[in-house]
């Protein structure tokens, strides 16, 4: 028979990934392998003045599978593997949307467990930024283009060449107390806003779990590279970032927090052909759970960009709002592994506001509606 569990379990000091289900398909020899997949076949529309006239913005279906393995080695040693593909299936509306053009695999990785002493692995994996914003960042529909919400940016979503170290409670020294810590091998990635070359980027990640449900993480990464064929001062085109989130949950609900910064992102925003080098954000969402199959959640978002002059090292231009809407979700259970799940945005932003058509959604207001099944 079939072991169904939490891959959160599975994974070594994940300190979070969702109520993802796999199945067990293999455990022999104390080696296991475990699959999972999850279908989401989405549709939005939206509308302006007019709450009755919709306009279709386009398909949002998605499909995500992956396996996680792990091998024994001996014991005091443990290997792992993990894989998941998210193919892009998405089609955009060609007048409102840009098509992505991210990574179908979304993880990659191989790495070592060492017990009480931590793990170690490398590969396409975790950013350090996702930590603190993992909690928030599911009551966002994945499709928008939310500030913090991006991959292959450094340190920030799933990205490239990470090597990283996790350990649990100190070894047992610090009860409560997590510790990730991060290096991203020689970054290089084409776009028109930085130099193309960049030197490794370095990051780390502190959780704190509370006996009482209160979780608090803490996050920071900075990257130097040479961009000193414009003969401003270095230290001020390096890429920074911090960010913090709290998670708390008691019975039915749950509470959840973040506020990020990002200097000098390799992915701008844009507006009337400008770039935005400051960016921050500060998140808010809440969950209930009526225990009958329904879940219900509200979710804040506010964030603004600010230019900045690298050779004066000062900014030159107020914040600009990026983002600034509140989601509200509905999902109910039909079935264990099948969720229907209804969103509505209601859009803060004005006309003037939005950045880039290129870059996001808009100032309307937005429905969705679909379904969720994994296994």
């Amino acid at each position: 028979m079939i072991n169904r569990r939490s891959l959160a379990i599975l994974i070594p000091l994940c300190l979070y990934s969702g109520n993802i289900n796999a199945k067990e398909i293999y455990n022999q020899n104390k080696n296991t392998v475990d699959v999972y997949a999850e279908i989401n076949p989405l549709y939005f529309y939206a509308h302006t003045t007019d709450p009755f006239i919709l306009n279709a913005l386009g398909n949002y279906s998605n499909i995500k599978f992956g396996a996680y393995g792990r091998t024994y080695i001996n014991k005091f040693v443990t290997g792992y593997v993990r894989f998941e593909y998210l193919p892009k299936f998405t089609c955009y509306n060609p007048e409102n949307y840009n098509r992505p053009v991210d990574n179908n695999i979304h993880l990659s990785y191989v790495g070592l467990d060492f017990g009480r002493w931590g793990t170690l692995d490398y590969g396409r994996s975790y950013g350090v930024m996702y930590y603190p914003k993992q909690f928030t960042e599911k009551f966002f529909d994945s499709n928008e283009n939310i500030v913090f919400h991006k991959d292959n940016n450094f340190l920030m979503g799933c990205a490239d060449g990470l090597l990283t170290y996790k350990n649990k409670n100190f070894a047992g020294y610090l009860k409560n107390f997590d510790i990730i810590l991060q290096h991203q091998t020689h970054y290089q990635r084409d776009n028109l806003y930085l130099s193309n070359k960049y030197n490794d980027s370095w990051g780390m990640s502190l959780t704190y779990n509370s006996d009482i449900g209160l979780t608090l993480i803490g996050s920071a990464f900075f990257s130097p590279y040479d961009n000193s064929h414009n003969g401003a001062n270095l230290t001020s085109h390096w890429v920074k970032s911090y960010g913090v989130g709290c998670h708390y949950s008691t019975n039915n609900i749950s509470l959840s927090g973040f506020y990020g910064y990002l200097k000098n992102s390799a992915f701008p925003y844009m507006k009337d052909s400008i770039r935005y080098d400051l960016l921050s954000t500060i998140e808010v969402s809440g969950e209930y759970d009526f225990k009958n199959g329904v879940k219900t959640s509200v979710a804040y978002v506010k964030s603004f960009g600010t230019q900045y002059d690298y050779v004066k090292n000062v900014t030159i231009s107020k914040p600009t709002p990026l983002n600034h809407h509140i989601n509200l979700i509905i999902n109910y259970a039909i079935h264990p592994n099948i969720i229907a799940n209804l969103h509505y945005k209601i859009n803060f932003l004005q006309d003037s506001d939005v950045p880039d058509k290129e870059f996001l959604h808009y100032s309307e207001n937005t429905f969705g509606a679909g379904l969720t099944y994994n296994f």
